[in-house]
């Protein structure tokens, strides 16, 4: 668990499981990031199993309060871990419109990147994002991620195809920013 002032991480245990099958099951998580759905239950088990295995991801629940009684709003992760290029792909949804665009993701993003540069040791974490997303880049520019290109037709979504836009940041980066700080983070698998 990782806590922060108004947001946690909580583990993705088991007793999400549900919660996230419907998040991702809404038609604007599934569009914002360019995944197809409906995701069946079979589906969305086997995916956990395996992200939940896997020692290259690190993925958590975002909770708005403190601790473990902090209400699931959406998730965030650390994929594609690469020890040796000390770099990780970044993704994040928050569930509920409702909820958007009230500094959960800004702080959450803030959790995980101290998390990824400081208890990770990464040097670069990176993300896609649908160029239709406009929230969502906002977000990224105002944390300071830097856009490094566009791919091109790159996903298709309802029938059309659309860019992505690729951004990073670097933990230099980071720490100019936001600075150094700890990381009590642990290195939930």
């Amino acid at each position: 668990m990782i806590v922060g002032k108004t947001v946690t991480l909580l583990p993705f245990d088991e007793k999400y499981l549900d919660t996230v099958h419907q998040w991702i099951n809404q038609p604007d998580i599934r569009r914002g990031i360019g995944s197809e759905g409906p995701v069946s239950t079979f589906a969305h088990k086997r995916w956990y199993e395996e992200v939940m295995s896997d020692p290259h991801s690190r993925i958590f629940i975002i909770g708005c309060g403190a601790g473990a009684n902090a209400i699931p709003r959406g998730t965030i992760a650390l994929r594609l871990i690469e020890h040796r290029a000390h770099s990780a792909e970044y993704s994040i949804y928050i569930a509920d419109q409702a909820w958007r665009r009230k500094g959960i993701a800004f702080e959450a993003t803030v959790l995980i990147l101290r998390f990824g540069f400081m208890g990770l040791g990464l040097n670069r974490i990176y993300l896609r994002v649908m160029q239709c997303n406009i929230p969502a880049i906002r977000l990224y520019e105002k944390l300071g991620f830097a856009l490094e290109g566009v791919a091109r037709e790159d996903a298709f979504l309802d029938g059309r195809f659309e860019n992505r836009a690729c951004y990073s940041m670097l933990s230099r980066e980071f720490e100019e920013k936001f600075g150094r700080g700890t990381c009590s983070c642990p290195t939930q698998s």
